[in-house]
């Protein structure tokens, strides 16, 4: 990566990490989880059994963070879409879990199986998206089997990376088991994870039973896991940026030392979606400057453990695709790209604070996210890209579009996002639809009536899947 923007001195992130310390040694963290516990006061932390509060010394701490590894590989089912974290790149993923969806038609309504299909069949045709996330939860299904038939679709509908489900041990067990048989077995699922899960602490200061019984099955099945407070400055957290990030690096720092101790080495992700708060309103402003302060933060720590990170960018509060949306989206996203946030969530697709997913804007924010890579992608500096004898041979005439310098370096140099339009009025005035967030619709409707996936899910494993969930399903309601 060209550049890196780090607002916090060493001194500055220093001192958030000695805050922090004290913060888990005086405060510590509340733990409802009864194995959690266990595995912190058996590696020196004290534990008040009245109030469940944890409180880790700094040497407990760090000698369980020390075992997080500084880079893994997330795998894709086709092996060709791996996710490389801890190397320096930065990945992209769709909006996470909206409850609702801005459909083709611009209707907003409550999201279902069928539009998680169509979310995940864009982003792995759209080729700036590097993850396929749940973009929306398919609320038309049954709630036993929701985790599992999302699970499936995903696998099924894109060659991409996937998300998985870490809630509550049985269904968090339960999604890795049908991983496995995909994967071709648990043992063969641990050597190559295929399944991203979420254990979000509850700010401030908790780590909730079920959010970290599922973290503790993915740190045994070897599936990376991400632990994304959402801090809410002056709301869930302290109103200052500074106190924010030491409550968030309490949280997350407790979080990843619970995966440690569950399984040295899992594959762990610092993590954040932290926000401010809007005090007009009461809402969190996703799409707010300081989020890129934030992220800047949660990046300059998650270097100083290690540790590969995970952040959030593109958010808006606009409750459509306009020029808020555009803003936002863009700033926010540069501003997590540039902060060298390994992995950027909820970077394409989002509308309303992440609430509502949108078909329309995820293709518009595929061009945002693919500007931003090429920002990040930097310049090279050598005899070649100099390019002196080439201005030399091209003289005062200046001759360089048929020249074989250009057309060898053309396009590796200049990003072209076919959603936007470039050229002159005149050219413009004659296409017929000149709005681009109809032309963006189109391409949505385009992708989804003709994208079909590269590699499909074998015919058999497929059938077992589902006989899976079907076996679930029949176990719920006996």
């Amino acid at each position: 990566m060209a550049a890196m923007y780090e607002p916090f001195s060493r001194d500055d992130i220093g001192k958030i990490h000695d805050a922090t310390v004290r913060v888990l040694e005086r405060a510590g963290v509340r733990v409802l989880e009864d194995e959690a516990v266990r595995l912190l006061t058996l590696a020196g932390a004290s534990y008040d059994k009245a109030t469940r509060v944890v409180r880790m010394p700094e040497r407990v701490l760090m000698g369980a963070i020390s075992r997080a590894p500084s880079r893994f590989e997330l795998h894709s089912r086709d092996g060709k879409h791996n996710l490389a974290f801890g190397d320096g790149k930065v990945y992209t993923s769709s909006i996470g879990t909206a409850v609702q969806v801005e459909g083709l038609d611009g209707i907003v309504r409550p999201s279902t199986a069928k539009d998680l299909e169509s979310f995940l069949r864009l982003t792995d045709a759209l080729p700036n998206i590097d993850h396929s996330s749940w973009a929306c939860w398919s609320r038309d299904v049954p709630e036993a089997i929701a985790h599992l038939q999302m699970t499936f679709l995903s696998f099924k509908n894109t060659n991409k990376t996937i998300d998985g489900w870490s809630w509550g041990r049985k269904g968090t067990e339960e999604c890795l088991d049908l991983a496995a048989i995909a994967a071709g077995g648990r043992e063969a699922l641990s050597q190559r994870p295929m399944l991203l899960g979420f254990a979000n602490p509850v700010s401030p200061l908790t780590l909730s039973k079920e959010s970290t019984e599922g973290l503790i099955s993915f740190a045994r099945a070897g599936q990376p896991c991400v632990y994304p407070p959402e801090c809410m400055a002056g709301g869930t957290s302290p109103a200052t940026i500074a106190g924010l990030l030491v409550q968030q690096n309490a949280e997350v720092l407790a979080s990843i030392a619970v995966a440690q101790l569950a399984k040295s080495g899992a594959p762990s992700i610092y993590s954040s979606v932290s926000g401010t708060m809007d005090m007009r309103t009461g809402s969190i402003a996703l799409g707010a400057p300081e989020v890129g302060l934030i992220m800047a933060g949660t990046a300059q720590l998650a270097r100083r453990y290690r540790v590969p990170c995970r952040g959030t960018g593109g958010n808006t509060e606009a409750m459509l695709a306009d020029y808020q949306a555009g803003a936002e989206t863009a700033t926010t996203l540069l501003m997590a790209g540039l902060s060298g946030i390994d992995f950027i969530y909820d970077a394409a697709g989002s509308i309303e604070s992440s609430l509502t997913a949108s078909f329309t804007k995820l293709v518009l924010d595929d061009a945002v996210c693919g500007e931003v890579k090429r920002i990040l992608s930097g310049v090279d500096v050598d005899e070649e890209t100099l390019a002196v004898k080439v201005i030399e041979a091209a003289g005062h005439k200046g001759a360089y579009l048929s020249h074989p310098h250009t057309l060898k370096h053309f396009r590796e140099e200049a990003f072209v996002p076919p959603q936007f339009w470039r050229g002159p009025r005149g050219s413009w005035n004659s296409r017929g639809h000149k709005d681009i967030v109809d032309a963006a619709k189109r391409r949505a409707e385009e992708i989804l009536r003709e994208h079909e996936v590269a590699v499909p899910l074998d015919a058999d494993v497929e059938r077992e899947m589902d006989e899976y969930i079907k076996g679930v399903l029949r176990r719920s309601k006996a």
